[in-house]
């Protein structure tokens, strides 16, 4: 369960805390709550802005290189 009540769309997401955000790639820290709010509007709560995050993108294009490899 996480801190706040907000729906998170972006796939990697796993859940936050009042400044941090932990998601499939690790734990991002905010420096503020309202840096933290406004990074999980912009991205992790948002349903296309989540693929602008650099996080993302990497994870993304992980999986895309390792399907290729496996198949």
């Amino acid at each position: 369960m996480g801190y706040s009540n907000r729906t998170f769309c972006c796939p990697f997401f796993r859940w936050d805390e009042r400044l941090r955000v932990h998601g499939e790639c690790g734990r991002l820290t905010m420096p503020d709550r309202e840096a933290a709010v406004a990074f999980q509007e912009r991205y992790c709560a948002s349903q296309q802005g989540w693929q602008d995050c650099s996080a993302a993108k990497v994870l993304l294009h992980y999986y895309d290189r390792t399907e290729r490899t496996d198949g």
